[in-house]
């Protein structure tokens, strides 16, 4: 038969685990309804717990134009492929300035961005120079950012590194100049077919000794 001291125990520690649970309620419920209040909810959804929770989820990463906001994600795949088929486009564009022959630009190019360098092209043709250009990429980020020209095209690339432009005689060959410059530059893209192709552009150069 347990004693009256037992009993008294008993109860006592019944009493304290019920003020424990409610204390820790009564805690969460607070820190609950303070998130609540404070819009701060929201950011569970971001929570990265690995195996139960990950996040970013597979396949997607954050937005490198927008990192503020933690639910802006783009398509890690698909990020790639505008990345790869941008440095293809701008071999096109480097190849067709080589040569003086604007044909090639329309598999690499479309609308304003093609617009932009046939002209260049034409200017280059009138003054009988040829462009060549070597380029040494310091950083190549792909995300989304919205084209100023076009709100619709989203997938952007923004190169920075330094180039050398070598103009040369299409008469002869003979070097006419040459420019060293640090570039920044943003290209838009659409996908046209089974690729992207460069929409737009907005290139900044500085000389360099």
């Amino acid at each position: 038969m347990e004693g009256a001291q037992g009993l008294r125990l008993r109860l006592v520690g019944s009493w304290t685990r019920v003020v424990i649970t409610a204390a820790v309620v009564l805690v969460l419920w607070l820190a609950f309804a303070w998130l609540a209040a404070t819009g701060r909810l929201a950011d569970f959804r971001y929570l990265n717990v690995p195996i139960l929770h990950p996040y970013p989820p597979a396949g997607y990463a954050q937005n490198p134009f927008n990192p503020g906001d933690k639910g802006d994600l783009i398509n890690v795949a698909q990020a790639a492929q505008v990345k790869a088929d941008l440095l293809r486009d701008g071999q096109v564009e480097v190849a067709a300035a080589a040569s003086g022959d604007p044909a090639t630009l329309s598999s690499a190019l479309t609308g304003r961005a093609l617009d932009k360098f046939t002209v260049l092209i034409q200017q280059n043709n009138s003054q009988n120079v040829a462009e060549r250009t070597v380029n040494h990429f310091d950083s190549v980020v792909t995300g989304h950012m919205a084209d100023p020209n076009d709100p619709n095209i989203l997938w952007a690339v923004k190169e920075s590194g330094t180039a050398i432009l070598t103009f040369t005689s299409k008469s002869d060959g003979a070097a006419v100049r040459e420019e060293r410059v640090r570039f920044s530059s943003t290209y838009w893209l659409v996908r046209v077919g089974d690729r992207y192709l460069i929409a737009d552009s907005l290139i900044q150069t500085q000389p360099t000794p």
